[in-house]
């Protein structure tokens, strides 16, 4: 063709997102009720009920915590990780093979959780391969995840997962089987490695959450480790065996609770995603001719 042109659109977009396209969940009316065991009191971090469901307690920070994957804070040594985690795979209800430790704490505007995990294995056995967000393999790699129930109605949750070097996953459940993977929060993490395992270390803003403002904070809380290179699956909170491998996520009316939260007024998110795309005009049928010109 002599003469061609085309034209794409500069645009901005302006998203009004309520919790990145959290599910919509009813209000709670009178106040959340602990469906589980008693907090636990200092200095303890974690309590379990019969069915070994945890009760965790969140720490508050006074200051940012420094994302660097070392694991060298005040917080760190001041204060016990709570860990013992259930394997689900392959020898369900054994013990983990591997310990893992694990600290949930906040600021006035993020949620912290990090994780120790060792491994008595090399670093060259792990398998640890992927760097990109939201891919599939990630899944198959050494990693670490966490689900928060922010409503505590123990049928949805927003789920977040990375693997020593960093990459990230995330997705959303309703009702505990309806996954939306095209849930894409502001949030930042971190991996590293030491002599003896490895951490991640994730920082995940609350204006990135949707909950119901108050005092009384009770989430559901999740914990999922997998020992790839072992194909064992662990999880915090016991999972049946009919949610095997990575699925026991998702089954949130099994997760533990989170309490000790002080959070800021919930509101709209409102995030802006400004992008612009430009365009090449070719036409020779005009004098001068014109060829890829940039509009």
């Amino acid at each position: 063709m002599l003469g061609t042109r085309s034209i794409l659109p500069i645009a901005a977009v302006l998203t009004l997102t309520l919790g990145a396209g959290t599910p919509a969940l009813h209000a709670q009316q009178t106040g959340p009720v602990l469906d589980g065991s008693p907090p636990p009191e200092w200095p303890q971090s974690i309590t379990r009920d019969d069915r070994g469901r945890a009760t965790v307690r969140a720490i508050r920070l006074d200051a940012p915590l420094t994302l660097d994957g070392r694991l060298d804070e005040a917080v760190y040594s001041d204060y016990a990780p709570f860990g013992d985690f259930v394997q689900v795979v392959p020898d369900a209800g054994s013990p983990a093979t591997e310990r893992t430790d694990v600290w949930v704490m906040f600021d006035d505007e993020n949620i912290y959780v990090t994780c120790r995990c060792f491994d008595t294995a090399p670093p060259e056995e792990w398998v640890v391969n992927e760097l990109r967000r939201d891919t599939p393999g990630n899944r198959n790699n050494e990693h670490f995840g966490v689900m928060f129930d922010t409503f505590y109605d123990r049928r949805s949750g927003v789920m977040f997962y990375a693997n020593p070097l960093g990459a990230r996953s995330d997705y959303s459940v309703v009702d505990e089987g309806n996954s939306n993977t095209d849930w894409n929060p502001v949030w930042d993490v971190v991996g590293g490695e030491f002599d003896g395992g490895w951490v991640v270390e994730m920082e995940i803003p609350f204006k990135s959450l949707r909950y119901v403002s108050g005092n009384d904070q009770l989430w559901g809380f999740q914990i999922r480790r997998s020992i790839r290179h072992k194909n064992e699956w662990t999880y915090l909170n016991p999972v049946p065996t009919s949610m095997a491998g990575p699925q026991g996520l998702n089954k949130v009316s099994v997760g533990g609770t989170l309490v000790g939260l002080e959070l800021p007024s919930a509101g709209n998110n409102l995030e802006l995603k400004p992008y612009a795309v430009g365009g090449l005009t070719t036409n020779r049928l005009v004098d001068p001719a014109v060829s890829n010109d940039v509009t």
